[in-house]
């Protein structure tokens, strides 16, 4: 007869499994992880569930076809399947793309320029936007000094609808704050510029890829180096 301790077990690791997220999810999660990481995203690529380890983590596989190679890649995703803990790719981990900090590839593909033009400036930060689980938007928070601005990275596909609305949460300049939104592939061109459109946008996409939201100050503000505060709230429906 078991145990009561074997039965308990047992039982938690049914429950475990039952909370989980299904592998078909962690494949299509590791699929867009590995267009994202390679700033691909018209690339075919193949990911396949390789099942869970004895640390409770699951693995996922995968190739993508670039234009002039193929490369590997592998996710893990915590017990629960619903996280992003690693990504393996070109021979290492990266454990800041899965921070959110954005591609290497990505980083790499920025020039200089004005930043109140939606281009690359120095001082410029970049995160990764995720939404909780079962949710479609978020409120995004932090502060810009001077000539720095701060780009918020995130998938979203043909079709949908993204929101976002800019509000300034104090400053000790004149709050002269705008965002721009960037199409997936641009660093410079922007689709909607707040300082001609204003500091709330509705757009429906033309695309599917990874779109930016660049943060940024002018005037007075930018050439003073003062500092002002923010909220962004945004939506993908």
């Amino acid at each position: 007869m078991k145990s009561l301790a074997a039965f308990a077990a047992l039982a938690l690791a049914s429950t475990t499994l039952a909370q989980a997220q299904s592998p078909e999810y962690m494949i299509e999660d590791c699929a867009n992880n590995g267009a994202i990481f390679f700033q691909d995203f018209e690339a075919k690529s193949e990911t396949k569930y390789e099942g869970q380890r004895t640390d409770g983590t699951h693995a996922v596989n995968g190739t993508i076809d670039l234009e002039t190679r193929s490369e590997d890649f592998q996710c893990s995703y915590n017990a629960a399947g619903d996280t992003l803990v690693d990504f393996f790719a070109e021979g290492k981990s990266w454990p800041g793309f899965v921070r959110g900090e954005g591609s290497p590839h990505q980083s790499d593909s920025q020039g200089g320029g004005d930043a109140a033009q939606g281009s690359g400036a120095p001082g410029g930060l970049t995160a990764e936007v995720q939404f909780d689980r079962g949710k479609s938007g978020a409120r995004l928070s932090g502060t810009i000094t001077g000539n720095d601005y701060f780009d918020y990275t995130l998938g979203a596909k043909e079709g949908q609808t993204m929101s976002v609305d800019l509000k300034v949460a104090g400053t000790n300049g004149n709050g002269t704050i705008y965002f721009n939104i960037l199409p997936p592939g641009s660093s410079d061109v922007a689709d909607y510029i707040g300082s001609m459109d204003g500091n709330s946008a509705r757009m429906q996409l033309r695309q599917s890829g990874v779109y930016t939201i660049r943060v940024y100050l002018m005037g007075n503000d930018r050439d003073t180096d003062k500092t002002v505060g923010y909220t962004v709230d945004v939506s993908i429906r």
